[in-house]
């Protein structure tokens, strides 16, 4: 499939601070693209750069095969995006909103069509009620259907979950896997938190500190037939030089705080748990985990390696 953003190469840097280093991955047409870091790993300053918000200090941009600096106007018509919290009139209704906005764009569409839009994501029955009285939720899903009032290929949205409740968030993941299977959007979200990106990504990037760790389609970047055991001792630095000198030296993977994580296949959990009680490992825990944040904190600096036990 052809990608519709190709990044290569792209480097911010503000003063002595570089935000983004040589970061290069693509975008295809289709996607709901994740891409993920902690807070301060580059994200938002990189989004910045695909909208032409910032220069960047080096590196290329094409959007729709076309270079973005050479051709901004015809590119960003085609782009629809909600940074952060959307900005939006308070004391005006939904429908107002919309419709100032769409006349912002130059957009030309009859009060049907608005009230459509409003109702793509969940709001039509609110059209005529001022923003002043929406919870947040509701105010990123009216950002959203600003984004889409030109009805752009591309979406990109930034966080798009923050400061959300349980059930905003549920309706923001609900709202971007209908931009995606049935409005055939493709879709660029960044988030740090995993579990919902880990629910709409078909592929993802995972950046830390400017730069990219890994990319790929999101069923490829983790083996489903490999389970992450969290194993919890009395003794950890013990338990990790025993099972250094065994065989299952090769299955130690990066740590999270107080406890040993091991890769492995789930039918040889039982075998491990012998094996430690023949080691004389005194057990508090040991916990299969599969999931986006478990792979997440082994590549990324929110974890430290397995030899921190050991120094």
């Amino acid at each position: 499939m052809q990608p519709i953003v190709t990044v290569t190469g792209l480097t911010k840097q503000f003063k002595n601070i570089t935000a983004v280093q040589d970061l290069s991955f693509s975008v295809n047409e289709g996607d709901v693209y994740g891409f993920l870091g902690q807070n301060g790993a580059g994200k938002s300053t990189t989004i910045r750069m695909l909208l032409t918000l910032i220069e960047p200090t080096n590196g290329s941009i094409e959007i729709f095969g076309k270079e973005l600096h050479a051709h901004r106007n015809e590119i960003l018509s085609e782009i629809g995006a909600v940074i952060e919290k959307p900005d939006v009139y308070k004391y005006l209704s939904a429908y107002e909103n919309l419709k100032l906005f769409a006349r912002l764009s130059n957009v030309k569409v009859t009060e049907q069509k608005l009230m459509e839009q409003l109702d793509k994501v969940g709001l039509a029955h609110r059209a005529k009620d001022t923003v002043k009285t929406f919870s947040q939720g509701m105010k990123q899903r009216l950002g959203i259907a600003i984004a889409l009032v030109h009805d752009p290929r591309l979406i990109i949205l930034d966080e798009p979950t923050n400061g959300l409740d349980p059930q905003g968030i549920a309706d923001i993941r609900n709202l971007i896997l209908h931009l995606s299977r049935d409005l055939k959007k493709t879709v660029i979200v960044s988030s740090h938190l995993l579990s919902e990106i880990e629910q709409v990504a078909t592929r993802m990037l995972i950046i830390d500190k400017g730069k990219k760790i890994i990319e790929g389609n999101a069923a490829d970047l983790f083996d489903p037939a490999q389970t992450i055991v969290e194993l919890q001792t009395f003794d950890n630095a013990y338990a990790l030089q025993q099972l250094q000198l065994s065989g299952w030296a090769n299955h130690l993977q990066t740590r999270r705080d107080t406890a040993v994580l091991i890769k492995l296949d789930r039918q040889l959990i039982p075998k491990l748990h012998r094996d430690l009680v023949d080691m004389d490992i005194q057990v508090l825990s040991l916990q299969p985990r599969h999931s986006l944040e478990d792979y997440f904190l082994q590549v990324t600096s929110g974890n430290q390696h397995v030899d921190t036990y050991t120094n």
